[in-house]
C-alpha cells in the first residue's frame, strides 16, 4: 500500500475476477485492508440507505434517544456522540468519541443470546427500517461470498456454513462538524483507534478524507474510491492466521482546525461465525511462539464489546500484537 500526495493507495480487488482469492490473499496479508469493487451491491440499495440515515439522523435529539438500548452487550439501537471511546477496547484511555450511530441486525436470529437482540426500529424514519434491511440481505449474501472465498484461502471449507447465525452486526455512522461544536479535547477522535472484532468488516464510506489506517509504517489516511467498498480483516481472522492476515487498526482522527470534513457517513457491516464457533491458529499458520489460545465467537466479543461503551478497558483478546496506537 503505497502512499501519493498524503493519501494511501489502496490495494483493489474485484470479486468477478478469476484470479480474486490469490489478490485477497497477497493484500489481506500487508494491512489487513483491501477495497472491493465487483461486490455486487444494487447502486439503488445503498443509495436508499443513504437517504433513510439522512432522514432518521436529522430527528430531533429526544426522538432519537428513544432507541438508545442500554444494555452494553446487546449494539443495537440509537449511540449518541460521545457515548463510546472505542480506544478503549485496545486498553488505551481517551475522551470520548463524537460519532453518532443507529446499530441493526437480523432480527430473525435474536433472542438467542444476550449479544443478538431485536433492532428498535425507529417509527418517527418510516424509510429507515426497509432501507436497512434490504442492505442487511444485501451484506448477508456477500458476506455468505467471502466466507467462501476465504474459507477455501485459509483452509476452513465450511467456513460459510457455520457462520450463518452469528451476532451481525451493522452500524450506520454519521460524523458532521456543527455549528457550536467545542475544540476537541487533547486526544480527542471522531472514532478512536480500535480493531473489530469480526471475522471481517465490510464498508461503504463517502469519498471524503478521515479514515485512517495503522501500516507497518504508520498512519495511512484512506479515501475510498465512489462505489466500491473497503474490507477489512477482523480479530477473528487474524487469530486463524496467526496474525498472517492481521486485524486491521483505524481510527477517524479529529484535527479542529477546520480541514476535518463537515460530514462523513458510512456503513459498516460486522460479519462473525456462529456464537459457538471456537477462534484459535490453524495448523498451518500455527507459530512456535504464538499467544493465541482457543475462545468461542460469544466469549471474545463479550469480552472486548463492552468495555468502550463503559469508558474502561476492555477484557479478552488483543490482536495488537507489537503495534502501538
Amino acid at each position: 500500500m503505497d502512499q501519493s500526495g498524503g493519501v494511501a493507495t489502496i490495494d483493489t480487488v474485484d470479486l468477478a475476477d478469476q484470479d480474486a482469492p490469490e489478490a485477497l490473499d497477497r493484500a489481506l496479508r500487508k494491512d489487513g485492508f483491501v477495497q472491493l469493487v465487483g461486490h455486487g451491491l444494487p447502486t439503488d440499495v445503498a443509495n436508499s440507505l443513504w437517504a433513510a440515515t439522512e432522514e432518521f439522523f436529522a430527528l430531533p435529539f429526544a426522538t432519537k434517544a428513544k432507541y438508545v438500548v442500554d444494555d452494553a452487550a446487546a449494539n443495537r439501537g440509537y449511540r449518541q456522540r460521545g457515548s463510546e471511546a472505542l480506544s478503549y477496547s485496545l486498553g488505551a484511555a481517551s475522551p470520548p468519541d463524537l460519532f453518532e450511530s443507529f446499530n441493526s441486525g437480523h432480527d430473525d436470529r435474536a433472542g438467542r443470546h444476550r449479544l443478538i437482540q431485536a433492532t428498535p426500529w425507529p417509527t418517527e424514519a418510516p424509510t429507515f427500517a426497509q432501507a436497512t434491511r434490504r442492505y442487511l440481505d444485501a451484506m448477508a449474501d456477500l458476506a455468505r461470498r467471502l466466507d467462501q472465498m476465504i474459507g477455501d484461502i485459509i483452509g476452513i471449507d465450511d467456513l460459510a456454513g457455520r457462520s450463518t447465525a452469528g451476532p451481525d452486526t451493522m452500524a450506520c455512522i454519521r460524523y458532521e462538524r456543527l455549528d457550536d461544536e467545542a475544540a476537541p479535547a487533547p486526544g480527542q477522535k471522531r472514532m478512536g483507534a480500535h480493531s473489530d472484532y469480526t471475522t471481517f468488516t465490510i464498508l461503504r464510506a463517502d469519498p471524503v478524507p478521515g479514515l485512517e489506517i495503522l501500516g507497518s509504517d504508520g498512519w495511512k489516511p484512506i479515501v475510498p474510491d465512489a462505489d466500491a467498498l473497503l474490507l477489512n480483516v477482523g480479530d477473528l481472522l487474524a487469530m486463524w492466521t496467526d496474525d498472517a492476515w492481521p486485524s486491521t487498526v483505524h481510527r477517524v482522527p479529529l484535527h479542529g482546525d477546520g480541514t476535518d470534513p463537515v460530514l462523513r457517513r458510512s456503513v459498516a457491516y460486522f460479519h462473525y461465525p456462529d456464537l459457538d464457533v471456537a477462534i484459535e491458529p490453524l495448523p498451518v499458520f500455527r507459530r512456535p511462539d504464538s499467544t493465541y489460545r482457543s475462545v468461542t465467537v460469544a466469549d471474545h466479543l463479550g469480552a472486548r464489546l463492552i468495555g468502550p461503551k463503559r469508558h474502561a478497558p476492555s477484557a479478552g483478546t488483543s490482536t495488537l500484537s507489537d503495534r502501538t496506537i
